[in-house]
């Protein structure tokens, strides 16, 4: 069945409604197009969110790297033993900490120039 078969329209009001069908699917055809591009715009939108979040990620990975060694050393430090090397020495903690801040500041300047920081 056509719409030529349906005679609850008269002929004269039919081309008005071909008119009103035309301007419909025009009308649909620009809500699809506008929810594709908003489609677009969400997913874009998205990328950039996780592009950030990755970046943070970066940088908190680094800085964790950076101060895991350091955390480790005072970790043995902190012991209660009494054979650790440096331990009974007069300048045994000023050397220790030279150490460790030469350890952080070498790893600071690596992931600097891996412009990771």
């Amino acid at each position: 069945m056509n719409k030529k078969d349906l005679r609850l329209i008269d002929d004269e009001l039919q081309k008005y409604f071909g008119d009103i069908h035309e301007n419909a699917v025009k009308v649909y055809e620009t809500f699809e197009t506008y929810r594709d591009l908003m489609g677009n715009l969400r997913e874009a939108y998205q990328s950039s969110i996780a592009s950030r979040a990755n970046e943070i990620m970066r940088v908190f990975t680094a800085l964790t790297t950076i101060f895991m060694p350091l955390t480790f050393i005072t970790g043995i430090y902190g012991m209660n033993f009494d054979y650790i090397p440096g331990m009974h020495e007069s300048f045994g903690s000023v050397i220790l900490l030279v150490i460790m801040a030469a350890i952080g500041f070498g790893m600071f300047y690596f992931f600097r120039k891996k412009d990771w920081l």
